[in-house]
């Protein structure tokens, strides 16, 4: 039969051990060692669950959903003429322009040549400077109605370009 040892001295242990703890480790000891530690009555090879005394819930009101799509706004066809227009009505060259709104010219130059399109920030800030509307609602009244009952296609919305 094998003797058990004492996990602080190393001394072998016939007949019952003495659990205690020690800094929160629970160890088996001999009757000597067992003064350096608290007796540890409730011993469980299974760790016990902590369960809240009280549970608390709150309910949620469901988020209300909304269109995403009735929220867009698109970029007025010719966008960089009127955006060129607007600035030479002013009287303003794209470099004072660009320093008025603190952008760079050639950025200005680039949009009213529609080699890009303004975000929205820089959009907002032509908008404002010169006085005019960029956009448009995207709605329903842009797309066609169907020729049959049968409800909107992708053609239907769609520009096709033909080779």
């Amino acid at each position: 039969m094998i003797d058990k040892q004492c996990e602080i001295c190393g001394a072998a242990i016939s007949g019952a051990t003495q659990r205690i703890v020690i800094d929160g480790s629970d160890l088996e000891v001999c009757r000597g060692c067992a003064r350096f530690g608290k007796q540890d009555d409730k011993w469980s090879p299974v760790p016990r669950k902590i369960v809240p005394t009280e549970r608390s819930f709150t309910v949620r009101p469901k988020p209300k959903l909304r269109d995403h799509f009735k929220d867009i706004v698109e970029l007025v066809p010719d966008y960089g003429r009127k955006i060129r227009d607007a600035r030479e009505s002013h009287g303003l060259t794209p470099d004072a322009l660009g320093i008025k709104i603190k952008e760079k010219a050639t950025l200005i130059k680039k949009i009213e040549r529609e080699e890009i399109t303004p975000e929205d920030e820089i959009r907002k800030k032509l908008e404002k400077e010169l006085r005019i509307k960029l956009t448009e609602e995207a709605g329903e009244a842009r797309v066609k109605a169907p020729s049959s009952g049968k409800g909107l296609t992708l053609g239907d919305i769609a520009s096709i370009k033909r080779k």
